[in-house]
């Protein structure tokens, strides 16, 4: 079964390799040149089904070609970002047709609450898959919370100002914000640690020196940082209710919730979190990812509805699994 991905480079890239079984034949050409995209048409002409890793509801040229191939499976995959993009553009009245019959799947069940939003069929689907972690460590003897920004410029997005509220508010906890490569914080409390960008094989470091991971973004996916630091078993705030973190919500939240969990670290009370270990452990493993997309995919292309194509028990409680 021949499956042609596009989309988000860094995520297509890893898939093949991740997903690679026998009878299955799984592509992806990151569009850099002229014979890289003749590469992907070729491609495109033959795959049994096209997966679109990062969504959208105009037309771009390769949904065009697919339109003009008269291909009839393919799977849009919204993400993050690409929801806000589609939020704008239906707000102008925008909504190619084609798009709207193919399927819609989003990586996160507020995603897909967003896109039914917008008019169209959405099913939550995760992809998200997190490497287990042999005997998580416990929690560090100091308390310490960490963040992720990449950018000042998008401070608004990850919530720098909240984030400089409470560590300003709560000078005794320390703050390690990891990942900024563009802007500088020229009024950072000193209680907040600044890093640049982090190689993978280093962040096992920030994950085993933190309590917590908070992460209040505005609008987000289903981020890998805050399913990577369950594994590790420690406590995770997060802007969107999800199985075993606390909801951040505002400042005054957050600052009340880490508050919390620095008292209860410091009467010795605070356990690793076993629940979200397991949580992860059996829902986002690489191979339970792999096993389920290979399914759904299967069954896709040998031509049932996708309608039928559910059931996989990944959704954490009853509510989601309305979706």
């Amino acid at each position: 079964m021949r499956v042609l991905l596009h989309g988000l480079r860094y995520f297509c890239n890893k898939l093949p390799e991740i997903f690679h079984s026998e009878g299955w034949d799984i592509r992806f050409h990151p569009v850099t040149s002229a014979g890289s995209l003749l590469a992907l048409v070729r491609d495109l002409q033959w795959s049994d089904l096209l997966f679109v890793w990062g969504a959208r509801i105009s037309m771009g040229r390769v949904l065009r070609a697919a339109r003009t191939f008269n291909k009839k499976k393919v799977i849009l995959f919204w993400c993050g970002s690409d929801v806000l993009h589609a939020q704008r553009q239906r707000a102008m009245g925008i909504l190619h047709p084609w798009i709207a019959n193919q399927i819609h799947w989003a990586g996160a069940p507020w995603l897909a609450q967003e896109i039914q939003a917008l008019g169209l069929p959405c099913e939550y689907v995760p992809i998200t898959w997190v490497p287990k972690v042999e005997n998580p460590p416990p929690l560090p003897a100091k308390f310490s919370v960490l963040i992720y920004m990449p950018s000042v410029r998008l401070g608004r997005l990850y919530g720098l100002e909240r984030i400089l509220q409470a560590a300003r508010s709560l000078p005794q906890v320390s703050f390690e914000l990891l990942g900024l490569v563009e802007g500088q914080i020229p009024d950072a409390p000193r209680n907040l640690r600044i890093f640049g960008r982090i190689q993978d094989k280093d962040m096992k470091d920030f994950y085993e020196r933190a309590t917590v991971y908070w992460r209040p973004v505005s609008h987000d996916g289903l981020s890998f940082m805050s399913l990577e630091a369950l594994s590790y078993g420690r406590h995770v705030v997060w802007s969107y209710p999800f199985p075993h973190c606390a909801e951040s919500r505002d400042a005054s939240q957050d600052k009340i919730e880490i508050e919390r969990l620095y008292a209860l670290h410091n009467s010795n009370s605070l356990p690793l979190n076993q629940p979200g270990i397991e949580m992860i452990s059996k829902d986002f493993s690489p191979q339970r990812i792999k096993e389920e997309y290979l399914r759904r995919w299967g069954q896709i292309i040998r031509g049932k509805d996708y309608r039928d194509v559910r059931g996989n028990g990944f959704h954490p409680n009853a509510k989601l699994r309305e979706l």
